[in-house]
């Protein structure tokens, strides 16, 4: 189940370099993530173009939500080449560019963002922060 609240992109239809539409606000400075709590990054409508290239998805995090003052990458995705022409497997639906333990060192705001080599067609992306259940959940007795 996921937390609307921890969203980051809900098919985001992002054909080219730049930020998921939202980011999360921790509340508080330094490591306020629960622990076990995991950034996944998926795509959500295969990616397509003419030409072909890459994508790479990274989490960011900053003091200030503009993530312009002391912006920092927390952990960066492989990066996936989409051949040109069709739909090809490494630009699928459900095709994770992201799925990892946030690690310590996060500030207050987290985004993703995504770096293409050349604009895409089209596509979107999913992302978001699930939380480790065993984790985060008191056992119901």
């Amino acid at each position: 189940m996921l937390d609307k609240y921890l969203a980051l992109s809900e098919a985001q239809a992002i054909l080219n370099t730049g930020a998921s539409a939202s980011f999360i606000d921790t509340l508080a400075a330094g490591d306020a993530i629960s622990p076990g709590a995991r950034i996944r990054v998926r795509i959500a409508t295969a990616y397509v173009d003419a030409g072909g290239g890459t994508i790479i998805a990274k989490l960011e995090t900053d003091t200030d939500s503009g993530f312009a003052t002391v912006l920092k990458t927390l952990i960066s995705g492989p990066t996936i080449t989409i051949a040109a022409g069709a739909a090809t497997a490494a630009g699928a639906v459900g095709v994770v560019l992201l799925d990892a333990v946030i690690p310590s060192g996060a500030y207050r705001y987290l985004r993703v963002y995504y770096t293409f080599s050349a604009a895409m067609d089209s596509g979107a992306m999913d992302a978001h922060i699930v939380l480790d259940v065993a984790k985060t959940m008191d056992l119901i007795k």
